[in-house]
């Protein structure tokens, strides 16, 4: 247990002392920020108003406002939230990579101590970072909702979100861990830390809401773990906003907003439970962590 906290410890500090690499893993998170608030999150709130205008009769304007703007805060933090479990966690592992490269995982081999807690570590490491770096992101982003007038989140609302991000968190740990095994070149795992960092506001349905992506998509997004993370964070984080913006509006409005925005996602025509999209990601990471058993079995294998 002692080897394992201290090469926990020590791949905690690689990444932290690293300045570089901590702006790069939250630069997905940069861009969405920026990119809501400069182009999309006005349009998001825009569409929200007209929609309550065509289907809510006589409104108040200015409440119908203030509770668009607080449901696109809400759902752009819930795709923050898994940006962070991404991007962050790739960032994390990548000291892996940095080890192979530079020899120093050759040296941990032939310490007196079982790979599993080396490979163990890296993925611990990863897990107790995402999970730091989300939750300051909540916190910053609540203090700035706070701070714009929009309503605060209940106790029970807080206990799921920071249940959703360990899962999210540990979920995305094990599959970087698992791209890890294949990667020995730092140069090529910061290709592969771009091209994740670029596509994974695409594939969480966050740059773009599910309803402006083309069908074939849509329904390739929705056998990927980021879709189904990001839904259940949003189904948590806007839940409240949901309920004010879209009160007196019929179900079915809402029903299909949801929808659209990926809220809540439809496969072979049923939307499906959050019970299941738990249980997809909970069978993507046992999938990832049976791999990784295998690979690594065959690695030593091939060693001895």
């Amino acid at each position: 247990m002692k080897k394992f906290v201290s090469l926990t410890k020590r791949n905690c500090l690689v990444y932290l002392r690293d300045r570089a690499a901590v702006f790069f893993s939250l630069l997905a998170m940069l861009i969405v920020l920026m990119l809501m608030g400069v182009f999309l999150g006005n349009m998001n709130e825009e569409s929200v108003v007209n929609l309550l205008k065509e289907y809510g009769g006589v409104r108040d304007a200015v409440l119908d406002q203030q509770n668009a703007r607080e449901l696109v805060q809400y759902w752009t933090l819930a795709g923050i939230l898994v940006v962070n479990a991404v991007t962050v966690t790739l960032s994390v592992v990548g000291s892996r990579v940095t080890d192979i490269s530079e020899g120093r995982l050759a040296s941990f081999y032939s310490a007196p101590i079982s790979r599993s807690i080396i490979a163990l570590s890296y993925v611990s490491s990863a897990v107790l970072i995402g999970i730091f770096m989300c939750l300051l992101t909540l916190a910053i982003a609540l203090c700035y909702i706070a701070a714009t007038g929009g309503a605060m989140l209940g106790l029970q609302a807080l206990a799921e979100i920071f249940l959703l991000i360990v899962l999210n968190v540990f979920i995305f740990s094990i599959i970087m861990y698992l791209l890890a095994l294949f990667i020995k070149s730092s140069s090529a795992w910061s290709g592969i830390a771009t091209v994740v960092g670029t596509l994974v506001g695409f594939v969480g349905a966050i740059y773009l809401p599910m309803g402006n992506l083309p069908d074939a998509v849509a329904d390739v997004l929705k056998y990927l773990p980021i879709l189904h993370g990001t839904s259940l964070m949003r189904e948590v984080c806007c839940a409240g906003s949901l309920e004010d913006t879209f009160a007196g509006l019929p179900a079915q409005v809402l029903s299909e907003y949801k929808e659209y925005m990926g809220i809540r996602v439809e496969m072979n025509g049923q939307l499906v439970s959050g019970a299941f999209q738990v249980l997809f990601l909970v069978g993507c990471g046992i999938l990832a962590f049976v791999i990784i058993a295998f690979v690594q079995s065959r690695k030593n294998i091939s060693d001895r």
